[in-house]
């Protein structure tokens, strides 16, 4: 799957190599920085309309199924742009999400979408069967803070929630008269297999989150979790070797943020940010160690072909497969595990 490169910020300025590795294999780039300071934490619905016009104009879905580099978490609520372009980009049967991150991202917000809210727009968009949310270690699953979050997911079915540690410290989480169990406590081999079992779609969409990740495998604008990266990338070998990926995304690569809307917006967006995220910013190693993750995430996902999208016909193959400009002596052979099911199937036959 080819790359795209969606720039509300500057968190990508200082990865040339990914970008240069990316570009190489036609990675699609959309310049919206101007419309970064908008967006940025939350945004209401003319913001939101003039992304998804610049996506139309510059990651068209005729563009096919694509990787897409959005920047700082900040932004995370963009997805529901992306999962309903990849939907467009690749039409087929229903879809489930799957949410890989520190945090719910489930509250209730009105008059827009924030960067916390934004599951319940994506859960509740047509052709999106569930939203399955793995990795939360954050206080926003706690008893104390449980009810912030739209229950009603949960209680109609719309969406699972498998924590990576309870905030508790028990095996399980309970949410809404529902339980599910930690990554933790069943260990991750027995939670991939448990994960695609509890995907009831052949096709996936896949949203990422870097503060899903201990602070020695990213750097993020937002506390951080417990996953390490190769916990990580034992759940994203296990799902793209068993289900078909219409779309993905990736968030959480730190930068240092700028507020816009008007000057009230502006002043409360600062003042929620001084509230909510780490005062502190991360050292000068934090491109380092994100353009690190990117990389592995670019070769892995370069390797991972569009399996929804062939069957519609040889131009929308081409967009949706790994390009034959990618630089094969940059990417690792595939796993044996990758090497299994569907995913397998698919790499062989791009290579006829």
């Amino acid at each position: 799957m080819r790359a795209a490169f969606l720039h509300l910020d500057d968190a990508l300025a200082g990865q040339a190599r990914l970008r240069a590795l990316a570009l190489a294999a036609d990675a699609a780039v959309v310049a919206a920085n101007d419309l970064g300071p908008d967006l940025r934490l939350w945004s209401r619905p003319p913001a939101l309309m003039r992304l998804r016009e610049r996506l139309r104009a510059n990651l068209p879905a005729s563009a096919g199924a694509r990787l897409v580099f959005a920047g700082s978490g900040d932004f995370h609520h963009v997805t529901p742009s992306l999962i309903a372009r990849a939907l467009e980009a690749c039409p087929g049967g229903p879809v489930t999400v799957v949410h890989i991150d520190n945090h719910p991202d489930w509250v209730r917000y009105a008059n827009g979408l924030h960067c916390g809210s934004w599951v319940g727009a994506a859960a509740r968009t047509a052709g999106v069967a569930s939203v399955i949310t793995l990795g939360v270690c954050s206080a926003d699953v706690g008893r104390g803070r449980v009810r912030e979050g739209d229950l009603s997911l949960v209680t109609e079915g719309r969406l699972a929630l498998y924590a990576y540690h309870a905030p508790d410290g028990g095996e399980r989480l309970s949410v809404g008269g529902h339980s599910w169990p930690t990554i933790e406590a069943i260990g991750i081999e027995a939670f991939v297999d448990l994960l695609i079992s509890r995907i009831a779609t052949e096709r996936v969409y896949l949203t990422l989150d870097k503060d899903v990740l201990r602070p020695a495998d990213a750097a993020t604008n937002w506390d951080q979790g417990r996953m390490s990266a190769d916990e990580l990338f034992a759940i994203l070998h296990g799902l793209l070797s068993r289900r078909r990926l219409v779309g993905a995304d990736v968030v959480g690569d730190w930068s240092r943020p700028t507020y816009g809307g008007g000057l009230v917006a502006s002043a409360l967006k600062r003042a929620e940010a001084l509230l909510d995220q780490p005062w502190r910013a991360p050292g000068s190693s934090a491109d380092a160690l994100n353009e690190a993750l990117n990389l592995r995430l670019l070769d892995l996902f370069a390797e991972a072909a569009c399996l929804a999208c062939p069957a519609t016909g040889p131009s929308r193959r081409s967009a949706c497969w790994p390009s034959a400009s990618w630089p094969r002596a940059y990417s690792r052979p595939v796993s044996r595990r990758a090497r299994t099911g569907l995913a397998a199937t698919a790499i062989r036959s791009s290579m006829r």
